[in-house]
């Protein structure tokens, strides 16, 4: 907890003094170099966190070779969706939680597999393949780079918003200008409603790429049930909401109910 709330001041406090940088020297159109700048920062951490921000946090060793089998399957399955990745990795997630994933993390040379500890000691070969095929559908979507993009648009927006509020706040507060520190809680208010008000959008279209992603996780490995199964394990070990009320799906999920989902999976037929 501590080495989180360190990393994230720390990046905060990056973020800010880009936006109060380019808010100086350039007051008509800060909202426009810091979308920019804040794009590249993005894409920056992806690229990264592989090899710098995620080994802070846990302890990440390539697969051993008691699981070979495993390994073999989940790399043919990344070359069958044009992804290549350096290699496979397991992660302590076991040292402070039952929850079990697992992810394609990092752009070009950084992509890689990781399988948290719990999910290769609790999910069956089968399921574990089918999670990552999830995870494949994504690249083989390209919504890792377009996310980016969109999330830089939904940031571009809110920072032009601030931009017209805070050029309204200077007149009707008195703060010197547009960088005045004495502005930063309007700043900060108005970013906080606006991202608010976006989220159901931002969330629906999260909801569309993660239907596909699972959509490509059946075609490709042709096992429904054993998708149910690992969905049905993630519900129960990661203590999630499997069928929650419609409004709160629509305003605050990122993925489609996991109820909707494992229906899907448990209706694909069984290929192999």
């Amino acid at each position: 907890m501590f080495k989180g709330v360190l990393v994230g001041g720390v990046l905060g406090l990056f973020v800010v003094q880009i936006i109060y940088f380019v808010l100086r020297i350039s007051p008509d159109l800060w909202w426009l170099w810091a979308g920019i700048i804040l794009l590249f920062f993005n894409v920056i951490l992806a690229n990264l966190a592989p090899v710098l921000l995620l080994p802070m946090f846990y302890k990440f060793v390539p697969l051993e070779e008691e699981h070979d089998d495993l390994v073999a399957r989940l790399i043919n399955l990344a070359e069958q969706a044009g992804t290549r990745v350096r290699g496979v990795y397991k992660f302590d997630m076991s040292r402070r939680t039952k929850a079990a994933n697992a992810a394609i993390t990092g752009l070009g040379n950084t992509r890689r597999i990781i399988l948290g500890d719990t999910l290769i000691d609790e999910f069956t070969e089968d399921e574990i393949e089918t999670v990552l095929a999830h995870e494949l559908g994504h690249q083989v979507h390209h919504d890792i780079p377009i996310g980016i993009l969109v999330e830089s648009l939904i940031t571009l927006g809110g920072l032009y918003l601030a931009s017209l509020v805070l050029n309204w706040g200077v007149a009707a507060f008195g703060f010197e200008s547009i960088s005045d520190v004495a502005a930063m809680p309007l700043f900060v208010l108005v970013i906080g409603i606006y991202g608010l008000v976006t989220m159901p959008l931002g969330n629906a279209y999260s909801r569309q790429r993660e239907r596909r992603a699972d959509e490509y996780a059946l075609q490709v490995t042709g096992k429904g049930a054993a998708y149910a199964s690992a969905l049905t394990r993630l519900a129960n070990q990661n203590l999630a909401e499997a069928d929650p009320e419609p409004w709160v799906e629509t305003l605050l999920y990122s993925h489609p109910a996991l109820a909707k989902r494992i229906a899907m999976a448990e209706s694909y037929p069984q290929t192999t």
